[in-house]
């Protein structure tokens, strides 16, 4: 503390000027509690705006999922440079960005994942989850606990992401993968068929949905898939090749 007494410490003070620090002492210590006051209510403002890496142990996620044009503008240049597989550099310009919409959190635990930072993504989705209750948090942490190994976890979130979007082609997609590892054919063969005719028939989800009703059934299983839908032989070769992944499943 600076010294603001010219009076050298060896000689004895008077009182007339013990009396006078003593009356300071109430306006310093109003001066001191209304400073304090103010940060405390700057505090919750200011943290709002502040990056994730900011925020503590407890992330003060945001839930707001309407983008402005500026917000639109910062996710598709993330989106462009992971597009291109530069997602170090994605997330190191991600985190200099206030995190004002679920997008961004969004993106920034799937950017997490992506330079193999697991646990770190999946605590990340968990909160995310937690507090938004969102089709896309639950669907992200699936595909997270998976990846790290958690297959029960990934399908316990996958379930959520699907009862919550119970329309979307990626999630069914996913959750019948990860049915799949599992072993759970017949279920992966009902969530893969409903994600493969959602897609409007796109050729990696029919490749999964034919290995899961060859696991399932067959040659037998695969044919009638394969007349009811119309499906091509290379399409049917691809998928029973692919099932070959799946095979030591329970």
């Amino acid at each position: 503390m600076i010294r603001t007494d010219p009076t050298p410490p060896n000689i004895r003070k008077e009182p007339l000027m013990i009396h006078s620090h003593a009356a300071l002492m109430p306006a310093l210590v109003l001066l001191a509690v209304s400073v304090l006051s103010g940060c405390a209510t700057l505090a919750p403002d200011t943290r709002d705006e502040l990056g994730p890496q900011q925020a503590g142990d407890r992330l003060q996620v945001r839930c707001a999922t309407n983008l402005t044009p500026e917000h639109r503008v910062e996710l598709d240049a993330i989106d462009s440079m992971m597009a291109s597989s530069h997602n170090y550099a994605a997330l190191a310009r991600l985190e200099a960005l206030p995190f004002s919409t679920q997008q961004h959190w969004l993106r920034w635990a799937q950017l997490l994942a992506q330079v193999d930072q697991l646990d770190y993504s999946q605590d990340v989705y968990r909160q995310i989850a937690e507090a938004c209750g969102s089709a896309e948090a639950y669907h992200g942490l699936g595909v997270v606990s998976v990846k790290a190994g958690r297959i029960e976890a990934g399908l316990d979130a996958l379930s959520t992401a699907k009862a919550l979007e119970p329309a979307s082609a990626d999630i069914r997609n996913d959750f019948g993968v990860v049915l799949m590892e599992a072993g759970f054919y017949g279920q992966a063969a009902f969530e893969l068929r409903t994600a493969y005719e959602l897609s409007g028939g796109k050729d990696s989800t029919g490749r999964s949905m034919v290995a899961a009703y060859y696991l399932h059934g067959g040659e037998t299983s695969v044919a009638r898939v394969r007349r009811e839908l119309g499906l091509d032989d290379e399409l049917v070769a691809a998928g029973i090749e692919f099932s070959k992944r799946f095979a030591g499943g329970s």
